[in-house]
């Protein structure tokens, strides 16, 4: 008789637990869905308190961690340098990352961190996420074109312009990924736009290299922009069977 008490003890606790548990899942749908009204509603601060309450209620609620990084990212201001700003852009990023701790093949999530860290102006870290891109959509035209558009503009960067050898890199790595854009998609205008660019930075390179092998070439250099014509007798003059 006491071991039937107990059982039936044990079996009511038991659906006790599983009982909180359901009532927690049906808890953590409902604050998802006001999150959802409210972020239709562009009301993106009290959508993040309804998508916090959702995983607080049920961490295993994957689409309440991506709306909770969705509703971030949609206050982030591109560039914007005030501490709330960047405590915004890093809250996204974060939400974005816990849900790759369950799913590393989340491409929504790869692509959205890329995305912040890009309007940061990280754009290290960015081009770490748009390369995971890559593995993870191999056919795609965008993580590739980012890539050589996040190259450009290393390598335009007049402010703090990188050394010669570091530009040739990034411009050989940029073509490299901006082809293959437009081999997944040979009308996606945008790449050939940048090959255009980065073409017009591989020239710069040789230009640079050249004259930081013989100084005294700038002056050179500086003449024949202004006669396009003769840059190209002028480039092999001096290097030789090198180009």
């Amino acid at each position: 008789m006491k071991f039937r008490s107990k059982a039936m003890t044990g079996m009511l606790a038991l659906l006790t637990i599983l009982s909180s548990a359901g009532c927690s899942k049906l808890k953590a749908r409902d604050e998802m869905n006001k999150g959802v009204r409210s972020f239709k509603e562009s009301k993106y601060e009290t959508a993040v308190e309804h998508f916090k309450a959702a995983v607080d209620l049920d961490p295993e609620l994957t689409n309440a961690h991506l709306y909770l990084a969705a509703a971030y990212a949609s206050q982030y201001q591109p560039g914007g340098d005030s501490p709330e700003n960047k405590r915004i852009g890093e809250e996204a990023i974060k939400a974005y990352e816990n849900v790759l701790v369950k799913d590393p093949g989340n491409v929504g999530s790869v692509s959205g961190i890329a995305g912040i860290y890009f309007n940061m102006k990280n754009f290290a870290k960015a081009k770490e996420y748009y390369k995971k891109r890559t593995e993870l959509e191999p056919n795609s035209r965008e993580p590739f074109y980012s890539i050589g558009n996040v190259n450009w503009i290393l390598c335009y960067n007049k402010q703090d312009p990188l050394p010669t050898e570091q530009k040739k890199v990034l411009v050989e790595g940029g073509l490299t990924n901006l082809e293959t854009a437009v081999k997944n998609d040979p009308n996606y205008y945008n790449a050939y736009f940048y090959i255009n660019l980065l073409l017009r930075q591989k020239a710069q390179v040789i230009i640079d290299e050249l004259t930081d092998a013989n100084p005294k070439l700038k002056d050179q250099f500086a003449m024949a922009a202004l006669d396009p014509k003769s840059l190209d007798p002028l480039v092999k003059k001096h290097a030789g069977s090198h180009y």
